[in-house]
């Protein structure tokens, strides 16, 4: 292997190294959702039925304020839910993991996988859930949230 071979895989190691510091980073700190869409038993590739909250109708369609999530450099996560009153509805909490461009969500034994985007201040969340809970982790969720 001549020296810009081996340069030039040393420089790709490098690049991917901080690409995923960067990419947790990105995540640390508090977000809130902005937007939704849940396409219900999508994992043949057509929906039944797809369930969408735009940006600026989160309050209006769901009735409780944004969902905050804080992931903290610790690996350990925690979502607030709130009604639009500011009354605490509940709380989730667990672990999380970023590998690449894939998050993992941990809570009571159960890890959701999430393809993460990071772009100007927002993230994308894709992945298969079981949203219908009919059991089956077959309904496609997208969301944006927004870092504070």
């Amino acid at each position: 292997m001549g020296q810009r071979s081996k340069f030039l895989g040393l420089l790709a190691l490098v690049l991917a190294a901080c690409s995923s510091n960067n990419r947790e980073e990105y995540l640390l700190g508090e977000w809130y959702n902005e937007s939704l869409r849940v396409d219900i038993d999508a994992l043949d590739g057509t929906p039944d039925s797809i369930f969408s909250v735009p940006a600026g109708q989160w309050e209006e369609i769901l009735q409780i304020q944004p969902i905050r999530t804080t992931y903290k450099a610790d690996g350990t996560y925690e979502s607030v839910y709130t009604e639009l009153d500011g009354t605490l509805l509940q709380k989730t909490s667990g672990q999380w993991a970023l590998k690449g461009d894939s998050l993992f969500l941990t809570s009571q034994g159960l890890t959701t996988s999430y393809y993460f985007e990071w772009k100007d201040g927002k993230g994308l969340f894709e992945g298969f859930l079981d949203w219908d809970t009919d059991g089956k982790s077959d309904d496609f969720y997208s969301g944006v949230q927004i870092k504070k």
